[in-house]
């Protein structure tokens, strides 16, 4: 079931493996053994893949047909809310532009 929804999560959000591992920092060899072996992400895996496409990993894992709103509980500073709130409005692609741009100016 979790290549199934992450393999729909690909396509609704038009983006590729390269740009979820590009992001999440797991290996692209990781994630096509997901897709060619038929082997299992690790729990840390599941939660970078379900916090890439903010959705929940019982959705990931097919207990749900609820997306869900993933939310994290922590207190931010105000140019990190606003930061947040533009990340949010970005398409995926956007977003993966973005994140390369910042890691890029914190090298």
């Amino acid at each position: 079931m979790f290549t199934e929804r992450f393999d729909e999560l690909l396509k609704e959000t038009n983006t590729t493996k390269s740009r979820v591992a590009a992001s999440t920092g797991i290996p692209l060899e990781t994630i096509c053994n997901w897709f060619n072996r038929g082997s299992q992400p690790t729990a840390d895996k599941l939660v970078k893949i379900a916090d890439f496409f903010e959705v929940s990993v019982d959705y990931l894992l097919g207990r749900t047909s609820d997306i869900g709103i993933v939310e994290i509980n922590c207190e931010l500073t105000e140019e990190q809310e606003e930061l947040l709130k533009i990340f949010n409005k970005m398409s995926a692609q956007q977003r993966y532009t973005l994140i390369g741009f910042a890691k890029g100016l914190s090298a």
